[in-house]
């Protein structure tokens, strides 16, 4: 079953993530992981959920995220509370790929969250995964984007392939809120 517009977006798991802060500002510093209580991030509010094939790799690190960042005034302005890029990697890779992007926001307006085992993609259906196990990835979370306005999904749509494309495009993404 593949989840879509009216639905409840997935909150049975809850990724984890490495809040940025002003104590761990070096790309080698980090803090524990903490829980993102998924259920709680939506509940009346509009939320970007976006998720990427592996932090540091060339599209993601150059053309997706990125593109997310540059745009942080104007999903604020839209009234989006929050922007979660959810990936495989753990969360520790996750703050240090979101330092080196340059993300240095202690609200944590982005939180780069780990999707483990690519679990809660693949919780919202199987184009949501990507079986990169021939290359010796495992599964992953494939490149998708979504909005979720008090928990349930008012857009989700996924990447045809791992590249990157208007469909998970920041500027696509600030068209439909």
């Amino acid at each position: 079953m593949t989840l879509g517009v009216g639905d409840k977006f997935p909150t049975s798991i809850n990724p984890k993530y490495v809040p940025y802060t002003k104590e761990n500002d070096k790309l080698t510093a980090c803090a524990n992981p903490i829980e993102l209580n998924l259920a709680k991030e939506f509940a009346g509010k509009t939320v970007v959920v976006t998720a990427v094939p592996g932090a540091f790799t060339p599209t993601c690190t150059e053309q997706h995220i990125p593109d997310y960042l540059k745009n942080l005034q104007a999903f604020k302005d839209k009234g989006v509370s929050r922007i979660i890029v959810l990936s495989a990697n753990d969360p520790f890779v996750l703050s240090a790929w979101g330092k080196a992007l340059g993300y240095k926001e202690e609200e944590n307006f982005i939180v780069f969250a780990n999707d483990p085992l690519a679990k809660i993609s693949s919780e919202l259906g199987d184009k949501y995964t990507a079986d990169l196990s021939s290359v010796g990835f495992g599964v992953r979370t494939a490149r998708y984007a979504g909005i979720v306005v008090d928990g349930k999904i008012t857009f989700l749509q996924n990447e045809d392939e791992l590249g990157f494309t208007e469909i998970s495009s920041s500027k696509n993404i600030l068209d439909r809120i």
